[in-house]
């Protein structure tokens, strides 16, 4: 969500949650949005899987029925309440994806959305073990 509305974003949930859906039509819909999550990867019971701006729920939701090791990261604290409310499995980190508070290849995988991949690139490759698929 790398918009001029991102920090008011963070503090009305309903603003973030328009932002997030009008880009999830770009994907073809919220659900199609959390499917693509997995396109191309191998996820089992025990990949580590971080996921990128995870808002409240929706590829949290998809993810944690492949993983059981699945970390949701998001800066807006109103969301990760509600994904922790609405996915209890998983676990949760607030904090911005281009300054992720993680020792380095803690993951094996990563899914991302509404994420400014520009600024959170870095990051990501950093908390990666192994390479990406795809790139």
């Amino acid at each position: 969500m790398a918009t001029i509305l991102r920090d008011l974003s963070y503090r009305y949930q309903w603003l973030y949650d328009t932002i997030a859906r009008l880009a999830d039509l770009s994907a073809g819909g919220e659900a199609r949005l959390s499917q693509l999550a997995l396109q191309n990867l191998t996820v089992s019971a025990e990949t580590k899987v971080l996921d990128l701006c995870s808002r409240s729920r929706q590829t949290t939701q998809f993810l944690v029925q492949y993983s059981q090791a699945l970390t949701g990261l998001d800066a807006s604290p109103l969301s990760l309440q509600r994904a922790r409310k609405n996915v209890p499995s998983a676990n949760y980190v607030e904090a911005f994806a281009e300054s992720m508070p993680f020792p380095y290849s803690l993951f094996d995988r990563s899914a991302q959305q509404h994420c400014d991949a520009r600024n959170a690139i870095g990051a990501v490759a950093r908390n990666l073990s192994g390479s990406i698929p795809g790139a």
